[in-house]
């Protein structure tokens, strides 16, 4: 337990020296404008959003005409009159 506490007391205290360093701190900006970045990219439009549900419509319209089709009743066979075998 007490080489935990030790070990816990160490880390905290480079964790705090370094967050300090110049080299963490440029990180830390470099990751913030690169977040802020990539959200300024990624507002999708109105155009974008349409198309993307224009697709799915599209899927959904076969699978009900699909389903439609398979639930249509089956005309029925004629039956063959006579045997399949050749006479002869």
């Amino acid at each position: 337990m007490n080489d935990q506490k030790s070990l816990i007391d160490r880390v905290s205290r480079v964790t705090g020296e370094m967050a300090g360093s110049p080299v963490v701190s440029a990180t830390r900006e470099r990751a913030q404008k690169a977040s802020q970045a990539a959200r300024a990219q990624l507002p999708a439009t109105r155009d974008d959003v349409a198309r993307l549900q224009e697709q799915p419509d599209r899927i959904e319209a076969s699978l009900a005409e699909l389903a439609g089709k398979v639930d249509a009743p089956k005309p029925r066979r004629a039956k063959p009159s006579g045997s399949a075998k050749a006479e002869g």
